[in-house]
């Protein structure tokens, strides 16, 4: 008699210990689900593995939900345990050799036994009901004519047609003319051949011609082992469904953060394996991504086509601003905004609005190609965190930035509460990773911790077809929050609202206002105007104050088409419309950028801001451009007009467009800067520096200059010198020694002994932000001549700071004192010739070299006070080469 088939183990009483831990009914617990869909968090889990425990009469590993996140795992968990019979016997392998192990795709699974796919004319989509599937499914809608199978498990919750109907509506996506393109399969990727009998999987095999693979069990604290099946096996079962009868393309949905790998090299490109990294990978969820990308490659590699997708982290839809309110990153600004603080970590979001994100990988997947194709998908233009949360008070958040120690410290405390928004995804902030210097894993994904992630392939292909990611700007994340507002995710926000501006209506009849005053020409009218914003990517002050008090400041380029017959104008012209915000407006979103970089910054400059730069800037910049002087005309963008008006809150400015200029917005590259530009540049300031030289009174009579600087007001302002030097220390100090330190409070202390000296020497206009982020050179018959704008911060001043400034910026730090006399000597000589006064040479060394101070206690200490929020490229460089000047020019205090 044969023997008798084992008798399967009993596992009732397992549901039932869960059930009575969670506090749930028995019958509503789905085998597979993840028990966090009950309530599960940290304290639950070790209940239920005690209770495991106490019933088996053994320990339980403290990972042990973790590792086994459902009761179906469970159960596996327990098979194993019985068939080795010990306790923990379900890590016979290691955690390293299970993921190698899994990384081997059978050799049953081969495209070279199928025939070749025809054109796709029915696609496999799986995680339609989810944020990033359901706008996949609308990209593929939309963008091909395909029938779409999208793979769904049966549910209570209505069947699969319905809940993907009730998805898209949710995210505001979704045309009722598509759904007769769509067919539903009941089936489940956490089974083998994805739950479906052995004749449906043949027949889908059969009649789909490529698969979209979006599904994933997306989860910051489960461990390898706990998403290894859906994540890992069902990729795997899908790549056997791609080689059943026809070799069907392949796309793959993965993550970028497969490519941050302790151990992995300073940048990934698109073509980089990750494979051999893995075991700098710490997060179960980026190791069960990187596992089932090796097996789409080994399915490559044996002709399936195929092509992964490495998105960042998603946003909300750019056009809907609609997010995933379960996400980590939703679920983080929840958190900060109840707890009214946020960690200063050095993050830099990268992330790319969902509908981008599938609109890409659809576009993307067209290309034809029958290699493997790996696309990296990030925005371009990055924020970092620390001025995510600057908006978030502008917004009407309070919330400052404390150190990760504090805020981990607050979260243990408060996130106890199952109410707490990263109530479930603690661990992920709180637990330290073996083998990655006692980190957790926010620390790891720091700039300069983690590798640098390189789209530029990716990005030039989708150039080419027209996809370009909406940047994460002011404006973007307004949407969102509204979005969250009303949604009730978040609370209405506390601040008050900007003054509204009257709208100054940007059309022809504007334009021909402007243009007939421009020619003197009555006839001259505009036909069309097509207005587009354009964002300042290296002024956050200007680009956060554009935005928070309307729509009504900020740069927009206008090309404006004129009518026939016009001799004086070409058909048409393009114009760069600069729309300022009030002084009091910019101050206000100044003093939130030093208050978040500390309470005692924070404090001095709302004690100091109205001598900080900032006071009449929308009048100043006006003023100065509407100057006559050909010494400044030829120096300047051409101005058309402006527009003055305190009633509408409209200061505005018409300029040229400045296009096919030399060395523009270079101050991170600085290659092109040699003798011959830096000579035009500083002939050319020169010229603009005598209009006003040795007229001191005259322009303090000028009612938008300003608050100018004295002796006498530097030293009552040491408390915000000091404070901005104890700022600026930890990036001073690695550009240029810890020594530095103690120089800038030297300055400090003795500004009553040096300043003076400063204030007695001939001043003039200067424009006081003179660098590479604000002036361009015009090639001309004649040479290279200067192009300065952003006039905003220009004052009264000794015209030696605008040229040390500028030589920080442009030269060197090996540069050789012989150079630096040289453009000394060139200033001094060509503001000699355009005034017609006499300069003392020895004078003109002084007023260089006090300007040297003042620059490392005042200018550059401020770009510092920017940098924490939004990375200055050029700063570390300009201290070093500040640094080798002052060499040149060492303070003696006598």
């Amino acid at each position: 008699m044969p023997p008798m088939p084992p008798t399967p183990p009993d596992y009732s009483w397992l549901s039932e210990t869960v059930a009575q831990c969670l506090k749930v009914p028995v019958g509503t617990l789905d085998a597979k689900a993840s028990l966090t869909r009950y309530g599960m968090d940290s304290l639950a889990a070790v209940e239920i593995a005690t209770a495991i425990g106490a019933a088996l009469e053994c320990d339980m590993p403290d990972t042990l939900l973790i590792d086994c996140p459902s009761i179906a795992a469970l159960e596996r968990y327990l098979d194993r345990m019985q068939d080795s019979g010990q306790s923990g016997a379900g890590e016979a392998l290691s955690l390293r050799d299970q993921m190698l192990a899994d990384c081997v795709l059978p050799a049953a699974i081969d495209p070279r036994a199928a025939a070749p796919a025809p054109a796709v004319q029915a696609i496999l989509l799986t995680g339609a009901t989810g944020f990033l599937g359901a706008h996949v499914l609308t990209a593929l809608l939309q963008e091909t004519e395909a029938v779409v199978f999208c793979l769904t498990r049966p549910s209570s919750a209505g069947d699969g047609r319905a809940r993907i109907r009730k998805a898209l509506a949710g995210y505001d996506i979704g045309d009722a003319a598509f759904d007769s393109r769509l067919r539903i399969v009941d089936g489940d990727l956490q089974e083998p051949a994805l739950g479906l009998s052995a004749q449906a999987f043949d027949d889908l095999g059969r009649e789909i011609d490529a698969i979209y693979h979006c599904a994933a069990a997306v989860n910051w604290t489960f461990s390898y082992a706990g998403l290894r099946d859906t994540n890992v096996l069902a990729t795997r079962e899908l790549l056997r469904l791609a080689c059943t009868h026809k070799r069907k393309a392949f796309h793959f949905v993965s993550s970028a953060g497969v490519c941050f790998s302790t151990a992995g090299p300073r940048e990934i490109g698109e073509e980089d394996d990750m494979l051999p990294f893995l075991d700098g990978i710490h997060l179960g969820y980026a190791q069960s991504k990187c596992v089932a990308e090796t097996l789409v490659r080994r399915a490559s590699e044996r002709g399936l086509p195929a092509a992964i997708y490495r998105p960042t982290l998603l946003t909300g839809a750019a056009q809907s601003g609609i997010s995933n309110t379960g996400d980590m990153l939703s679920l983080l600004i929840k958190s900060c905004i109840e707890m009214r603080c946020a960690p200063d970590l050095d993050w830099l979001l990268d992330c790319c609005p969902v509908d981008h994100a599938a609109t890409a990988i659809v576009k993307l997947s067209r290309v034809s190609d029958d290699s493997l194709r790996v696309f990296h998908l990030a925005n371009p233009v990055a924020r970092h965190w620390r001025e995510s949360v600057l908006w978030m008070n502008l917004y009407g958040y309070p919330i400052r930035l404390v150190s990760y120690r504090s805020w981990l410290a607050k979260l243990a405390l408060d996130a106890e509460s199952p109410a707490h928004p990263l109530h479930l995804l603690r661990s992920f902030f709180l637990a330290r990773r073996a083998g990655a210097d006692d980190l957790t894993l926010p620390q790891l994904y720091e700039e300069g911790k983690k590798s640098r992630f390189r789209c530029e392939q990716t990005n030039l292909l989708l150039a080419a077809l027209s996809v370009h990611c909406p940047s994460l700007n002011a404006a973007l994340l307004e949407r969102y929050f509204m979005r969250f507002i009303s949604q009730r995710f978040l609370p209405g926000a506390a601040g008050a609202d900007a003054p509204a501006a009257v709208a100054v209506a940007l059309d022809g009849e504007f334009f021909t206002t402007i243009l007939r005053r421009f020619h003197r020409d009555e006839s001259i009218q505009v036909a069309e105007v097509c207005v587009r914003n354009t964002v300042s990517e290296h002024s956050i002050i200007s680009e956060l104050t554009s935005w928070k008090y309307g729509h009504m400041t900020g740069l927009r380029h206008c090309s404006v088409a004129t009518a026939g017959g016009n001799s004086v104008l070409p058909a048409r012209l393009e114009l760069m419309v600069k729309m300022k915000p009030k002084d009091d407006e910019a101050m206000a979103v100044g003093e939130s950028v030093a208050a978040l970089c500390g309470d005692d910054l924070g404090f001095a400059f709302s004690r100091f801001k109205e001598r900080a730069g900032l006071a009449l800037c929308h009048q100043r910049e006006l003023a100065i451009y509407e100057q006559q002087d050909e010494r400044f005309v030829r120096h300047a963008p051409v101005l058309f007009g402006s527009v003055s008006d305190d009633s509408q809150r409209a200061w505005i400015l018409v300029l040229e467009k400045l296009e096919g200029m030399l060395l523009m917005d270079s101050a991170d590259d600085i290659s092109g800067w040699h003798r011959a530009p830096i000579d035009a540049a500083v002939r050319g300031i020169a010229e603009v520096h005598a209009i006003w030289y040795r007229r001191e009174p005259e322009l303090m009579a000028e009612t938008w200059l300003g608050p100018v600087f004295s002796a006498a007001a530097m030293s009552e302002m040491k408390t915000l010198w000091v404070a901005l030097a104890n700022h600026s220390e930890r990036y001073f100090a690695a550009a240029a020694g810890c020594s530095l330190r103690a120089l800038q409070q030297r300055l400090i202390v003795d500004l009553d002994a040096w300043w003076p000296a400063l204030e007695n020497l001939p001043r003039t206009l200067i424009h006081n932000d003179f660098n590479p982020r604000n002036i361009a050179l015009r090639e001309t018959v004649a040479g290279l001549r200067l192009c300065a704008y952003d006039w905003e911060l220009a004052t009264l001043g000794v015209p030696q700071h605008d040229l040390a400034e500028f030589l920080c910026f442009v030269l060197t730090p090996d540069v050789e004192s012989s150079e630096v006399l040289h453009f000394l000597e060139l200033h001094r000589l060509g503001l000699q010739d355009a005034s017609g006064q006499a300069i003392d040479a020895q004078s003109w060394l002084l007023g260089f070299r006090l300007s040297l101070y003042d620059l490392i206690i005042n200018r550059f200490p401020m770009y510092a006070m920017i940098h924490r929020l939004r990375k200055q490229g050029f700063l570390q460089r300009v201290v070093r080469t500040w640094r080798t000047l002052y060499e040149l020019f060492p303070y003696r205090s006598d």
